[in-house]
């Protein structure tokens, strides 16, 4: 649908005890992985599977533990997806150079006129909500979704721009006001979509609850939870 588009999904490869940490110690690091697993499939399926735009998956950690516990024969949208290394000091590093290697990799078939960056820790970013930001960077600069705990949860841009990811306090609530204030440090006309969740403490397992991908991790969790 949005062909001129590229997806670029940041994931963590899958390893015992550095997986959803936010989560323990209420609940173990076995618990953890699963979920973390389960979440970064969750999410690659329902985007590869809509075909609204090329995916990239920017991988932080080993190329072969995530493709054997992630992107095996059960799911072909997603062993098709192609994969690079994130490289950078932190996360501002690392997101803005996945944006300037996207708007410049030859390889890509046709002119990247956009991309959005996005997590593995959001479900109910729907195949919706990514189209919904399509067709609105057609029509701004930039679009940005908000997550419910200061962060958000997908930033689009028609050009690469290092100075919005400058000086911002990552991982704390004050991100997305941040992130507001560089975009408009940069003049840029931005949308704002709704604000969704992220999956990060034992309190937002909640918000799976109708995502049937996930009812065997949350019944288990609630026995884990009730039995501390």
């Amino acid at each position: 649908m949005y062909p001129q588009y590229r997806l670029l999904v940041f994931a963590k490869s899958p390893v015992l005890g550095a997986a959803k940490t936010r989560l323990q110690p209420q609940l173990p690091k076995e618990f953890s992985l699963a979920l973390h697993c389960q979440l970064v499939k969750t999410v690659l399926t329902q985007w590869s599977e809509s075909a609204i735009c090329p995916i990239d998956c920017w991988l932080a950690g080993d190329e072969n533990t995530f493709r054997e516990k992630i992107m095996n024969d059960d799911l072909p949208t997603v062993q098709a997806l192609p994969l690079y290394q994130q490289k950078g000091c932190d996360l501002g590093e690392r997101l803005a150079h996945a944006i300037k290697a996207s708007f410049t990799d030859s390889s890509h078939s046709k002119t990247t006129a956009g991309v959005f960056v996005v997590g593995t820790d959001c479900p109910s970013l729907s195949a919706q909500y990514l189209q919904t930001a399509c067709s609105m960077l057609e029509q701004y600069d930039a679009v940005i979704g908000p997550a419910d705990d200061g962060g958000y949860v997908l930033l689009g841009l028609k050009a690469a721009n290092a100075k919005l990811f400058k000086d911002i306090e990552w991982g704390k609530s004050c991100v997305y006001e941040q992130t507001l204030a560089r975009l408009r440090e940069a003049k840029l006309r931005y949308f704002e979509l709704p604000s969704l969740s992220d999956i990060d403490h034992p309190q937002d397992l909640v918000k799976l609850k109708g995502h049937a991908a996930f009812s065997g991790l949350l019944a288990q969790a609630e026995q884990l939870l009730t039995a501390k």
